[in-house]
């Protein structure tokens, strides 16, 4: 498969507390949604449009969770549905993406982190399961992709921010799995 090097990609991990990840060339971008100014980040998916003649956006389709509060899930329907329009409105064509459709392009097997869940049915039968962590796995897959790259929320020098956040992992795998399958 051939790869075009002038193809800008966007990979969107949505959520109140998601990320965006712009690639062109090997080179990220991101952009934050939490707390985020909507109309500034629109100018920005804009200036990317307006920047790149080929460019294509991979959103991961997700839905409401079991168990969350209708205010969570209200949240996350207006993020989702603010994104959309966002890239409606700057004439970006986009493709939406299940978790463990990317999932399974980006992870290998040496990146999996599981453990065992053992419980116990009604009818006292114990069932022994194997989880997989989605969110230590990816973290393990972008680091292998991209070992350069400061997965931090805030990863300017003075941050003081320690932790890896998952949203960004997730961005960029997703906006990498795009440019891999060369929407």
């Amino acid at each position: 498969m051939i790869f075009n090097m002038n193809k800008a990609y966007i990979g969107i991990d949505p959520g109140s507390k998601g990320f965006v990840a712009f690639q062109k060339n090997g080179v990220f971008e991101y952009h934050a949604i939490d707390g985020c100014d909507w109309a500034l980040l629109f100018e920005q998916f804009f200036k990317w449009r307006n920047e790149n003649e080929e460019i294509i956006c991979a959103i991961e389709d997700v839905h409401a969770i079991y168990g969350s509060s209708a205010e969570a899930t209200f949240n996350f329907g207006y993020v989702c549905g603010m994104l959309k329009m966002i890239l409606i409105g700057s004439r970006i064509p986009y493709v939406m993406v299940q978790p463990k459709e990317w999932q399974k392009e980006m992870w290998m097997n040496s990146d999996v982190i599981s453990h065992k869940e053992v419980s116990t049915r009604k009818d006292g039968k114990t069932i022994c399961r194997t989880i997989i962590d989605t969110k230590k796995t990816s973290i393990n897959a972008a680091k292998r992709l991209f070992p350069t790259i400061d997965f931090r929320k805030d990863d300017s020098p003075k941050s003081r921010c320690k932790n890896v956040d998952d949203n960004k992992v997730d961005s960029t795998l997703i906006c990498e799995y795009a440019r891999r399958k060369n929407f």
